[in-house]
């Protein structure tokens, strides 16, 4: 019997927003899904961890799930007298992996003001009765918030049930802390990941973090016909548009995990509505691998005081995308982005010299866009660059297939910004089609 069971213990470490190894890099434990040959039963020790956000114990719960698929007998180890494990059991952990179903307590729960509890979506119904269930968060105080919670909680569920074909359907969870005033929505699947839901469209397209790059933009459904980032009426692609946008305009951060790849984008409520940037700092990384997908939204209540002037925003960019791709699809980072594997090229060193711009164009950034490198353009001292440099500079290698998605800019002023959106609406290849 021995040879037959196998304890998975959780490491004793806070898995919360602040450690530098969690959204970050999703390395903190090494997964497990190869266990040893012999293995038939599973138990998920959670008895060291002392302090979990939902989003981790979503994961770990879907983690539990698919073992579950795979024809093992699951169970979760909690110590009753461990608060965290209390909390752990009172979202219906324990149901979750060994039942694969939402437990009877959450179904039921109405004890809680803080929490959702752990929801199992396979089904319409169980996308209709998570939302439902944000009604228990006791956000009677910030109804904005609320509507923005809920309105990510059905996109996210949307995304599952139409693109993840995730074996467990997908793991959701919400929560409200009171004491710090936020909010936060998780979903992990383990089905297909991103890159197989949108590869038989965008073919191009060669790594998971090109392919998230492109899963937050306007209308890049592979739900929907070919075409720039989707045509003609169709209201699909902008789920996880619109949940980013969201996040990080009331001041918080949406992260995307699939495969090999990260993608973070992190507001700042004070410096966004007193500065107006236009634009969260990002997040690349390379991970462990994630078979499926996790979003993860967390955002300020205070940060949302009229949700219908960004959906109104949303709409807009959404349209914009419909009509130009190529500007829409330009990738701004801010100065304090954590990006990793980038090669950078420094225009300050060459500004307005077209015949430098066109020598590193075709010897260093064109060859490297075309094996599929990313390349970031620094434009810090650049106040007002000309249209002639920048079509001199990037024409031709916007005209590449996957371009958009190995291109980002930081350091612009406005002034940039718009001369690089003209020049990608004039020549970038029809991005993504």
């Amino acid at each position: 019997m021995a040879d037959e069971s196998y304890s998975l213990r959780v490491p004793a470490i806070d898995w919360d927003g602040k450690a530098p190894d969690m959204r970050s890099r999703l390395v903190t434990w090494d997964w497990r899904w190869k266990l040893p040959a012999k293995t038939r039963t599973l138990s998920i020790d959670f008895t060291q961890v002392k302090f979990m956000e939902p989003w981790a114990l979503a994961m770990f719960t879907a983690y539990g799930m698919h073992m579950r698929e795979a024809g093992l007998e699951v169970k979760a180890e909690l110590d009753a007298s461990v608060p965290s494990n209390v909390y752990f059991a009172d979202m219906g952990v324990s149901e979750a992996v060994s039942t694969g179903r939402t437990s009877v307590v959450v179904r039921q729960w109405s004890a809680s003001h803080q929490n959702t509890g752990l929801h199992v979506i396979r089904t319409a119904a169980d996308m209709l009765a998570f939302v439902k269930s944000s009604n228990r968060l006791a956000l009677a105080h910030c109804e904005e918030a609320a509507d923005a919670l809920k309105y990510a909680m059905l996109e996210l569920s949307r995304n599952v049930l139409q693109h993840a074909q995730s074996d467990i359907g997908g793991v959701a969870i919400a929560q409200h802390f009171p004491e710090s005033n936020r909010l936060q929505v998780a979903l992990c699947d383990l089905g297909r990941g991103v890159m197989a839901s949108l590869r038989h469209r965008y073919p191009e397209l060669r790594s998971d973090r090109e392919c998230l790059r492109i899963a937050i933009l306007p209308h890049s459904s592979g739900a929907l016909p070919n075409a720039i980032y989707g045509s003609g009426t169709e209201n699909a692609g902008v789920g996880l548009f619109y949940s980013r946008e969201i996040a990080w305009r009331a001041g918080g951060s949406f992260w995307i995990a699939s495969g090999n790849a990260l993608l973070g984008l992190r507001g700042d409520n004070d410096a966004i509505w007193r500065l107006k940037l236009p634009e969260p700092d990002r997040v690349y990384r390379d991970i462990r691998g994630w078979p499926g997908t996790i979003v993860v939204l967390d955002f300020p209540t205070s940060g949302i005081t009229d949700f219908s002037a960004i959906l109104k925003s949303c709409g807009q960019l959404a349209d914009e995308a419909r009509r130009m791709s190529g500007p829409a699809g330009l990738d701004f980072v801010g100065a304090h982005a954590d990006v990793e594997a980038m090669h950078t090229i420094r225009v300050h060193d060459f500004e307005e010299n077209n015949q430098e711009a066109v020598r590193l164009r075709e010897q260093e950034i064109r060859p490297r866009v075309e094996k599929g490198e990313v390349v970031l353009f620094d434009f810090e001292g650049v106040r007002a660059p000309t249209q002639s440099f920048v079509h001199a500079l990037l024409s031709e290698v916007l005209k590449i297939p996957g371009s958009l998605a190995r291109l980002s800019f930081t350091h612009c002023t406005p002034s940039a910004r718009e001369v690089l959106k003209a020049v990608a609406a004039y020549a970038s290849y029809k991005q993504i089609v």
